[in-house]
């Protein structure tokens, strides 16, 4: 079994050509511009759309275990995840991030649009969340994939051992690796993150297969939208040829608010894309290809 949050069919933006993207529960950070915040846990957790609740409290009524009141208000240590309230819910209001598959699932899930991969050279992505937290499962699932010989790609943060990388490196064909920060205690101390980790892994993929990386760097307010050189200049020490620079962005806002958890750039602008494209020409002059978005 897997634990996924959402599977997303005709994605572009994960990887070459026309991906079916599956996300996973779990991750070992906390990056406070979190566009998936309800994969950070990896049990089930209740989100709340306030926005379609009527506060009819059907929901509340169907709990068994009084986990629902209101004003609003949901507690996780009552809920037994029977999931009545979700059933009963007639807005929509209420729904839980996290389902739990068979691998043999997903991979048919994933199958259905193999004709879309093969005609535009994409294929699967596994994101999350970290896809590295489920590691067994996940591991398992490209073994699959890649015996179906599907292009395999994996949105990661880096965070975890050197082992567990060497262990799945023989079934992705790309890596979407995030560098978020340069500064061990600055990304700790905001996103929980371990530079060490992160780094070692980085140093292992550029001494053994460089082409299989793209770095991606979400660039966030008053966090590391001052290091965008440094970060593409570290890049062009390991040889790595390609830098895609995510400008700042709120869709996930919705979901922080679902969740009942403050979203700390609530008052923060989407960052222009053209604030970065100079970094497109230092990139030139450094051998790394650096683009705008993923």
């Amino acid at each position: 079994m897997i634990r996924v949050s959402n599977i997303e069919k005709f994605a572009t933006h994960d990887g070459p050509g026309i991906r079916t993207t599956v996300f996973l529960k779990g991750c070992p950070l906390h990056c406070p511009w979190c566009a998936n915040p309800e994969t950070w846990n990896i049990e089930h957790v209740l989100m709340h759309d306030d926005r379609k609740c009527v506060e009819c409290k059907t929901c509340m009524h169907v709990c068994s275990q009084h986990a629902i009141s209101f004003p609003f208000k949901w507690d996780k240590e009552k809920c037994i995840y029977c999931k009545k309230c979700e059933d009963a819910c007639l807005q929509d209001a209420i729904s839980f991030a996290g389902k739990d598959m068979e691998i043999d699932d997903v991979l048919k899930e994933i199958l259905k649009d193999k004709d879309y991969f093969d005609q535009s050279n994409g294929g699967v992505t596994i994101s999350g969340g970290e896809p590295f937290m489920q590691f067994d499962a996940f591991l398992e699932l490209i073994k699959q994939c890649k015996e179906k010989r599907l292009h395999v790609a994996v949105e990661t943060t880096g965070n975890y051992s050197l082992d567990k990388l060497k262990q799945a490196l023989p079934y992705i064909d790309l890596f979407l690796m995030d560098l978020k920060h340069l500064d061990a205690q600055k990304l700790k101390d905001v996103t929980g993150g371990n530079l060490n980790l992160i780094l070692n892994n980085f140093t292992y993929l550029a001494k053994n297969c460089p082409k299989k990386v793209i770095v991606r760097m979400p660039v966030i307010p008053r966090f590391n939208d001052d290091i965008c050189e440094d970060v593409i200049k570290f890049c062009a020490s390991l040889k790595l040829s390609e830098v895609n620079l995510l400008p700042f962005h709120t869709m996930g806002k919705n979901k922080w608010n679902q969740l009942n958890k403050e979203f700390v750039y609530d008052k923060d602008k989407m960052m222009e894309r053209k604030i970065l494209t100079p970094y497109i020409e230092m990139g030139k002059q450094l051998g790394v290809y650096v683009k705008i978005g993923g």
